[in-house]
């Protein structure tokens, strides 16, 4: 029985120090802005997307089919560019054109700028009429200058796209011209775009309005930054690179800037359309469609501020407090709705603890929490403890034991070993009723025994003599 007991002990003191309560705070990943918006104009595009580069993590603002699959047409000398530029470091060095690069192009119908075999031309000015004029064969001796051959060249484009994550395009050639294994979606040119963006020689040249070759002046093919072309200038636009062909429709991906807002627009798949009684190539149309709506529709708006209180979460063990308030981390300033009602906006705690364990310090991270708006998630923000909760020993110590004893695990073990000493005890118990019954008897017998003796030595018994 007292090893039973010593045993008993011992196992409960190494429980407690084993499962005494720890607090366990879960991390999210972080996470972009989903919100997306519904363009409540008339776009004819099979595919655009419109995305806002205000924001580092460059949200898609609106987006139709942007993971079909598409030809690019021209739009692929946005890659040709790129390809060109990561790899030439002097961009003033010459090149001579190829009888090879001409007879490639002919009957082909693509548009050039009418380079000649022989001519030298510097890197930049190829680049300048490959992206401002829209030139094929200023592309295709772009690929021979970079990679020895036309060949060679396209595949440091497909490697380079797939290098940025595009899975959904292929490229057969420099220039666009239809080929059905020559492919992309609106999803993958808007990522190649992005990335081209963050170069500045190539935002310089495909921002340029127009280019001087021999006696010509060539302008950007994108007719919203030209003035004289009435029916589609835009006044905020700002480059980038336009693309056509039967298969492809008429393309476009372009900038705009307007009171401080700026969106990038990718435009695939857009007909020809009698507008006002005039053959509207509707890319443009689109565009223009695109950027009015999110200019008048959408603005900035301050959706929670520092330390606007969220919720509340129990602590355990808190020494002057049993619960902490989550508050916003920092003001979250998203694009919204120009309409939003303020009171309509929710903001939801993503996966909070049931519980903290102090201590708690003012500041920690607790979770994040989802800031929708027309079920709609526009923005994402961190929680933090508003405020410092001490651990109290004494509460650890008094809940730690008490969870012990609440644990089921435990309770059936405490089960087992009181029905065990119970038994014990049962068992015991019969045994020393036993034991005291032989002692009974023997004390019984004995009694008798001696009775006997005394009868016997009244009627003159008298025992045998001892030995000497």
């Amino acid at each position: 029985m007292k090893k039973l007991i010593t045993f008993f002990i011992t196992f409960n003191i190494l429980i407690v120090s084993v499962f005494a309560p720890f607090s366990v705070s879960a991390k999210t990943p972080e996470m972009k802005n989903e919100a997306m918006y519904k363009v409540n104009e008339k776009v004819y595009a099979d595919a655009y997307m419109l995305i806002n580069l205000d924001d580092s993590s460059l949200p898609i603002i609106a987006a139709k089919n942007q993971n079909k699959k598409k030809y690019p047409a021209s739009l692929t000398k946005i890659v040709t560019a790129m390809v060109t530029i990561n790899n030439v470091k002097d961009l003033s060095k010459k090149t001579k054109v190829s009888q090879g690069v001409l007879l490639s192009l002919a009957g082909s119908g693509a548009q050039i700028a009418g380079l000649q075999e022989g001519e030298e031309h510097t890197i930049e000015e190829l680049l300048y009429l490959t992206m401002v004029y829209s030139a094929c064969d200023a592309c295709r001796v772009l690929g021979e200058y970079v990679a020895g051959s036309v060949d060679n060249f396209v595949s440091m484009m497909n490697d380079w796209v797939q290098s940025l994550g595009c899975e959904n395009t292929h490229f057969t050639n420099t220039d666009g011209l239809h080929d059905d294994d020559h492919y992309t979606t609106a999803a993958d040119m808007a990522t190649i775009t992005l990335e081209a963006l963050k170069n500045d020689t190539f935002v310089k040249i495909s921002t340029t309005k127009s280019v001087q070759y021999k006696n010509y002046t060539f302008l950007h093919t994108n007719f919203m930054l030209d003035k004289f072309h009435v029916t589609y200038y835009y006044e905020y636009a700002d480059g980038i690179k336009t693309g056509s062909t039967n298969e492809a429709g008429y393309c476009v991906i372009t900038k705009a800037s307007k009171d401080g807002y700026n969106y990038l627009a990718v435009v695939m798949d857009s007909p020809i359309k009698k507008l006002d009684g005039i053959d509207t190539k509707c890319s443009f149309i689109d565009a223009a469609t695109l950027f009015d709506w999110a200019f008048d529709s959408l603005k900035y708006s301050t959706v929670i501020r520092k330390n606007d209180l969220v919720t509340e979460i129990p602590v355990n063990n808190g020494k002057d407090a049993d619960t902490v308030q989550l508050v916003a981390k920092e003001d979250v300033t998203t694009l919204v709705p120009a309409s939003l009602d303020s009171s309509a906006v929710i903001i939801k705690p993503v996966d909070p603890p049931e519980s903290l364990g102090a201590p708690v310090t003012k500041g920690d991270e607790i979770c994040k929490a989802e800031i929708i708006y027309a079920n709609k998630v526009i923005a994402r923000t961190k929680l933090v403890a508003a405020k410092t909760v001490e651990l109290s020993a004494f509460l650890k110590i008094f809940n730690g034991i008490k969870g012990f004893f609440a644990n089921k695990f435990v309770l059936a073990i405490l089960i087992l070993l009181i029905i065990g000493a119970i038994v014990y005890i049962i068992v015991f118990a019969k045994k020393l009723k036993k034991e005291k019954q032989r002692i009974a008897e023997k004390r019984r017998r004995q009694r008798e025994l001696d009775e006997q003796l005394t009868q016997q030595n009244d009627r003159g018994y008298i025992p045998p003599p001892r030995r000497r």
